[in-house]
Parts: C-alpha cells; structure tokens; sequence
C-alpha cells in the first residue's frame, strides 16, 4: 500500500502540473503578486497562469531523470529490474498530451484549497527536485512526499489522492 502511495503521489504531481499551453507564463516565477493568494480564490485565468508555471518546472525535468524516477519506482512496485526499464523509457518517443491530462489543472481542481500559490510552487520545485534525485540506485524512501508539500496536504484535501488510490483502499 505504501508503494502504490508513493506511485500516486509521484502522478499525483505530475497530473497537477499537466496543464495549460506551451508557453510558461509567470507561475512560476518567484516574487509575483498571486502568492499569497489561496488556490481556491484564484479565478480561472490567474489558475492557468499558476499551472502553466508548475508545469514549466516539471518540464525543465530531462527525459533521462523522468525516465530513471519511473523506472525507480516501478522496479520497486511491480519488482522489475530499473536498468532495463529506464533505456525502453529514454528511447520511447514522446507521447502527445491528451485532452484530460490538459484539464487536470486549473480554478476547478483548486477549489475549497487553501493552501497559497508560494506553498504550491515551494511543494512542486521540491517534487520535482525529488524526482531529479532518484538513480536505479534509490531507495524507495527517496520518493517520500517532501516536507514542503505538507501545506497542500493540509490544506487541499484529496489533492494529491487519485482514482487509482481510492479504488485499492475500497469503499
């Protein structure tokens, strides 16, 4: 159960920062006027600016980290050996985005949040910073929700739990 936790939330932040366009407004820019503003109060236009930010940092992670974090943690959850995973994964070609993945972030998926956009952006640069530091070599517990996400699981119940989570903890 633990591991599966684990797997959820490493998508869990993947899916929250799979939105917007290609460009990368100033979301994700330290010092701007939105961040002492709470999730659930931003208004749908300021949500896109806040999520394309979140997503520009998961993609400044390289192919090859994204690709060794996964590897990581399906060697560790489903007991499959990460070097032979991880060069399947850089090799593969990239995959478009699909239209539900661009949904999974914005003003509908914050609401009732009241953790800010600085603790979002603080939980998101230390998720993906997690994710750079995992080799086939890690433990499991390197993929540990990080400390700075602690405010957005206080905060925004449910945030970081996917479907995939409820259904194995049953009804």
């Amino acid at each position: 159960m633990t591991r599966m936790k684990l797997l959820g939330f490493l998508m869990a932040g993947l899916a929250l920062v799979a939105c917007g366009d290609d460009e990368v407004g100033n979301g994700g820019e330290t010092g701007n006027e939105l961040d002492g503003k709470q999730l659930g109060a931003l208004t749908a236009a300021e949500a896109d600016e806040v999520c394309d930010g979140l997503r520009g940092r998961f993609e400044a992670i390289s192919k090859e980290d994204m690709c060794e974090a996964t590897a990581a943690v399906l060697a560790s959850v489903l007991g499959l050996e990460c070097e032979e995973i991880k060069p399947e994964c850089i090799s593969a070609p990239e995959e478009p985005d699909q239209p539900e993945e661009l949904d999974s972030c914005g003003a509908s998926e914050f609401a009732g949040c009241t953790a800010t956009v600085a603790e979002t952006r603080a939980c998101i640069a230390a998720m993906a910073s997690t994710v750079e530091a995992v080799t086939c070599e890690s433990d499991i517990a390197t993929l540990a929700k990080p400390a700075e996400c602690a405010a957005l699981d206080e905060k925004c119940p449910g945030l970081f739990e996917d479907e995939e989570e409820e259904t194995e903890e049953g009804p």
